[in-house]
C-alpha cells in the first residue's frame, strides 16, 4: 500500500503492526528508500582510454580465460542506474526496463516504463557518476573494436533494470522487482522479459542490520531457478553483515581488492563475503564506460571509479564465462567453484577467471546433444571443450576434442546439426577462410565425390550464399561460390566431374573476377573469367 504523505519510523511501524493483524496480509514491512546505495567512490580520470589502464581484468587472468569462454549466449543483468548511449555498450545491450516508481527519483516523470535510460544520478553536491554504465562496461564492454575498453565477458549481452535514480536512491521494492524481472521472473504489470539474464549484478549496498524480507524473497526466487545475484559487499569498512543486500542469504557477495592484491581499506568484510575482485582505490581505480555530462547527458566517454561496485561486475563477468560452458550450473556450484579456484588474499578468495572457467565442464544440450550421442558421443568426437556459441550468422556451434583433433558441431533451424572436422583438408580450409562468418555454416557433412575426392557445402543464412569446398589429393582444398556468376556456369558445366576441381579461390580483378579449375582425370586446366558486360568465359590454360 502507498501513503499520500511521508511517514516517520514510528508511523511506519504502527502501520506495519496494523497490517500484520489482518489475516489477509502475509507479511508487512516498510518500503524504504535506499540512500547512497551506489557502492562506488569517484576518482580523477586520465586523458587516455586504453586496455593498459584496465589492471582489474588482467589481475584476475581474464585474457587467458577467453580460450575457455567469452560469455557467448549469456545475458548479464545490470540492476543499477540505467543505460546510456555508448559505442562500447550499444551492440551488447538488449531491451531492459525502468523500475523506478517514484517520480522524483526517476527524473523522467512517468514512473515505471520500458525505457531504462539513465537520467543522471547527480545531486546538488555531486555530479553524475553514470554508475550503471560503468558497471556494465566492466562486465561486458565490446572488445576488439578499437574503442575504449574490454569487458570481462566480451561476447555476453547486457540488460539494464533501472532501479536507482536521483542521488543513487530507489525503493527496495523496486530493486527487488528489478532483479527478479532480470532473471525472468514475472512481475505483475511489467511486460515479460524475453531475454532473461543468467546472472544479475547488483552493485549496491545500504545500511541494514538484517536483509529486508522483500529482498530476501527476491534472492530466494532467483536462487531456485539457478540465477545468481552478485552483490557488492559495501564500502563502509565494516562487517558486511550490517549491509544489504550483502546480508541476504544466497547472494554472492564480493569484496574489493587493490592493484597490490590486498583487500582495500574501505571494503566491507566478514563471513558474508564469498569472494573478492578488483575494486581499485584512488591510486589505481577501475576504468570503464561513462558520459561527460555532469548534470545531464553529455557525450560517451571513459572514466574511473573505485569500490565494491566495481568488484562485483568482474565476478559477474567471470560467471558469464562459466554459464557459457554450462548454462545449467546452479548458484551453489558457482559459489563453490569461485571459492575453490580463487587465490588467497588476506584470508579471502580473489577470483581467478582462468581456473574458474576451466573448472566448469561444458555440457551438451538440445539438438547438438542428440546428434552427438547418436553418432557415438565421446568415443567419436571426444568431450566438449566449449558450451554452445553463437555463430554470428545464425545458429550455434560447439567444439569437441579427441586426441588433439577438434570437431565443430553446428546447428541452425535451416540445416539441422552438421559437423566440420577441422583437421581434414576441407575443415582446415573452412577455418582458414574465416569459418562460419566468412564461408557459412555446413549444409551437409563431408561427402565422397565420383572422382575420388571430397566436398562439403556451406550456406550463409543471412544472404543465402552457398559455397562448396572441394578437396582432392591432386588439387588440395579450394572453395567455389555456387551462387556466383562463375559458380553457376561451373554447375551448368557438370560440377567437379566435368568442369574440374577448383585450384584457386575466386580472385577479384579490376575488371571482374576469375577462378581456375583442373579436371583430375584428364589433367586439363581451365580458367573461368567473369566481367559485368561479358558474363563468364571459359578458356583452357597450361
Amino acid at each position: 500500500m502507498e501513503s499520500d504523505t511521508m511517514l516517520d519510523k514510528a508511523e511506519q511501524q504502527a502501520v506495519v503492526e496494523t497490517l500484520e493483524k489482518d489475516p489477509a496480509v502475509e507479511s508487512a514491512e516498510p518500503d524504504l528508500i535506499v540512500v547512497n546505495g551506489l557502492a562506488a567512490h569517484a576518482a580523477s580520470a586520465p586523458n587516455d582510454r586504453y586496455w593498459n589502464y584496465q589492471w582489474g581484468p588482467r589481475n584476475i587472468g581474464v585474457p587467458s580465460a577467453w580460450s575457455h569462454g567469452t560469455g557467448n549466449g549469456v545475458v548479464i543483468g545490470i540492476a543499477d542506474t540505467g543505460q546510456i548511449n555508448h559505442p562500447d555498450l550499444n551492440q551488447r545491450t538488449v531491451r531492459g526496463y525502468d523500475f523506478l516508481s517514484d517520480l522524483y527519483h526517476s527524473r523522467d516523470g512517468n514512473g515505471r516504463d520500458g525505457n531504462p535510460q539513465d537520467e543522471g544520478d547527480w545531486s546538488p553536491g555531486r555530479p553524475n557518476w553514470w554508475h550503471g554504465s560503468h558497471v556494465a562496461g566492466i562486465a561486458a564492454a565490446h572488445t576488439n573494436n578499437r574503442t575504449g575498453i574490454a569487458g570481462v565477458a566480451p561476447d555476453a549481452r547486457i540488460q539494464h533494470a533501472r532501479v536507482l535514480g536521483a542521488d543513487g536512491r530507489g525503493y527496495i521494492s523496486d530493486i527487488a522487482d528489478g532483479v527478479m524481472w532480470s532473471a525472468g521472473i514475472a512481475i505483475p504489470g511489467v511486460p515479460r522479459n524475453t531475454t532473461p539474464a543468467k546472472v544479475v549484478n547488483l552493485s549496491e549496498a545500504w545500511d541494514a542490520p538484517t536483509c529486508e524480507p522483500v529482498m530476501q524473497n527476491a534472492v530466494n526466487r532467483m536462487h531456485k531457478i539457478g540465477v545468481p545475484l552478485v552483490v557488492a559487499a559495501g564500502n563502509a569498512g565494516k562487517s558486511a553483515n550490517l549491509a544489504a543486500p550483502a546480508n541476504c542469504g544466497g547472494a554472492i557477495v564480493v569484496a574489493a581488492t587493490s592493484s597490490h592484491n590486498r583487500i582495500t581499506g574501505y571494503s566491507n568484510w566478514g563471513p558474508m563475503v564469498d569472494v573478492a575482485a578488483p575494486g581499485g582505490d584512488t591510486n589505481a581505480p577501475i576504468w570503464s564506460t561513462v558520459n561527460t555530462g555532469k548534470f545531464s547527458l553529455g557525450a560517451p566517454s571513459y572514466g574511473d571509479l573505485s569500490g565494491t561496485s566495481m568488484a562485483a561486475p568482474h565476478v559477474s563477468g567471470v560467471i558469464a564465462l562459466m554459464k557459457e560452458r554450462n548454462p545449467n550450473i546452479g548458484v551453489e556450484a558457482i559459489r563453490k567453484t569461485l571459492r575453490d579456484t580463487g587465490v588467497n588474499v588476506n584470508g579471502y578468495r580473489k577470483v581467478d577467471a582462468v581456473r574458474a572457467a576451466r573448472a566448469v565442464a561444458p555440457t551438451t544440450r538440445g539438438a547438438i546433444a542428440t546428434y552427438y550421442k547418436s553418432k557415438g558421443g565421446a568415443g567419436v568426437y571426444g568431450n566438449p571443450t566449449t558450451g554452445e556459441r553463437d555463430t554470428g550468422v545464425g545458429g550455434v556451434v560447439q567444439h569437441f576434442v579427441k586426441n588433439g583433433r577438434t570437431t565443430k558441431l553446428y546447428w541452425s533451424s535451416r540445416t539441422g546439426v552438421r559437423e566440420v572436422r577441422t583437421w581434414t583438408g576441407i575443415g582446415s580450409r573452412h577455418e582458414g577462410l574465416g569459418g562460419a562468418r566468412a564461408v557459412g555454416i555446413p549444409f551437409n557433412n563431408e561427402q565422397r565425390t565420383a572422382t575420388g575426392g571430397y566436398y562439403q557445402s556451406f550456406v550463409d543464412p543471412r544472404s543465402g550464399k552457398t559455397t562448396k569446398i572441394l578437396w582432392s589429393a591432386r588439387t588440395g582444398a579450394q572453395p567455389i561460390v555456387e551462387s556466383s556468376g562463375i559458380g553457376r556456369v561451373w554447375v551448368r558445366n557438370g560440377y567437379e566431374t566435368k568442369a574440374g576441381y577448383p585450384i584457386t579461390p575466386e580472385v577479384r580483378t579490376s575488371t571482374g573476377a576469375y577462378q581456375r579449375f583442373q579436371n583430375i582425370r584428364t589433367g586439363e586446366r581451365t580458367q573461368y573469367t567473369w566481367t559485368p558486360r561479358g558474363g563468364v568465359k571459359v578458356t583452357r590454360i597450361k
